[in-house]
């Protein structure tokens, strides 16, 4: 109506004012934009790596980045409605190439040969499987590429506490993928024959799969198996799924906190400008007030600006952060995570908040110049 396009024009009469105030608006959304997206395509692109790749029901691990004893890891064995039970270690080494090449400080990550089903790790040369013969391991793609690696290649292996092997390559893993990506897989039988017993580090991860159909009466007698040992979590898929949104998500909330402070700082920019805005305008407004216009319809207007810089700041800012975001997902592409998924949800609700914070910018503002004294108003030079 009326109102509603004197508040357009109001919003128009200062073109430079009104931008500059919307820009504090649109770059703090345009922020929180760009980090949802970006958020949300890793959640999205893990979730996606998890359902093609984990071929196993459960994982039990410690979330404060404990070993698992082998008491716990019997504990596990003997658990009714398991069809299979994969314990997972990782070994420091020193790698010498067929290039004579001496690569120092790489990690083997030793595990039975079971785990070549619970983890589907795609290779562009050879079956992972076969890496867990004995003598045997795979390395991954651009270590291969860099040392001049081939199926069948001898590869010296000095474990830290053991002896040096010779270890066949017999698989390749590709580099395209997220979960253990640049590992390099050995069985544990292999570095059990290098390294002493009371050297063996203890477990990291241990996956268990049911049987056929016992997927829920395993999962309760897995959780009941491990009782007495509450420093380890046992995750089926959904809820490790669920651990990984959450842990991005607390990254993300500490940010968004940052980030508020900013927005803040816009709502205070707009309250500024409405204020500025009514002073400048006194007398037009006790003119509008004496040829008819209501108390309320004054408030109405003030209020209709303000929504209209907090929206037009919001548009272009939202805007602006989900093509940051997109542009960031591209580049994390490059790093196996290759799902882009934009958060609707949050990107409309934050799109009706900004209406709202705009609302609440105007309050005061419009109260006072809806107290102002109509011939005094008019009599302002």
């Amino acid at each position: 109506g009326p109102v509603g396009r004197m508040a357009e024009r109001n919003a128009l009469r200062n073109p430079r004012r009104t931008g500059a105030t919307g820009a504090a608006l649109m770059i703090g959304l345009a922020l929180v934009a760009c980090l949802s997206v970006v958020g949300s395509s890793m959640v999205a692109s893990a979730t996606d790596q998890l359902d093609k790749t984990v071929g196993t029901d459960f994982i039990v691990q410690s979330d404060s980045g404990q070993v698992i004893t082998p008491q716990a890891v019997q504990a596990i064995k003997n658990t009714r409605g398991l069809e299979r039970v994969t314990e997972y270690k990782t070994l420091d080494a020193n790698l010498t190439t067929p290039d004579g090449k001496v690569s120092k400080d790489e990690t083997i990550n030793a595990a039975d040969p079971t785990y070549a089903k619970d983890l589907r790790t795609k290779t562009v040369a050879g079956d992972l499987a076969d890496a867990y013969r004995p003598d045997s391991m795979s390395v991954f793609e651009g270590f291969a590429k860099d040392h001049g690696i081939e199926l069948g290649s001898t590869v010296s292996v000095a474990f830290k506490d053991g002896r040096t092997a010779k270890l066949t390559v017999r698989a390749i893993t590709s580099d395209d993928v997220v979960i253990d990506k640049g590992a390099m897989y050995a069985s544990i039988a292999t570095a059990a024959r290098y390294v002493p017993a009371d050297r063996m580090p203890l477990d990291q991860l241990v996956f268990a799969t049911a049987k056929e159909g016992q997927q829920d009466a395993a999962y309760t007698s897995l959780k009941s198996a491990l009782h007495d040992y509450p420093q380890y979590t046992v995750r089926d898929q959904t809820d490790y799924k669920q651990a990984l949104k959450d842990q991005i998500g607390q990254l993300l909330n500490l940010i968004y906190g940052l980030l508020a402070l900013a927005i803040i700082v816009a709502v205070l920019g707009v309250v500024n400008t409405l204020a500025l805005s009514v002073v400048e305008r006194t007398r037009e407004i006790g003119l509008m007030r004496a040829i008819g216009l209501s108390r309320r319809q004054l408030r109405r207007m003030i209020r209709l600006e303000s929504v209209v810089i907090a929206l037009f700041g919001a548009l272009l800012g939202l805007g602006l952060g989900m093509g940051w975001g997109a542009t960031a997902q591209q580049l994390l592409a490059l790093e196996g995570l290759k799902v882009l998924d934009i958060p609707w949800p949050t990107i409309i609700g934050v799109f009706i908040g900004s209406a709202f914070v705009g609302l609440f910018a105007a309050l005061v503002p419009a109260f006072r110049a809806g107290r102002m004294n109509v011939l005094n108003a008019i009599a302002t030079e």
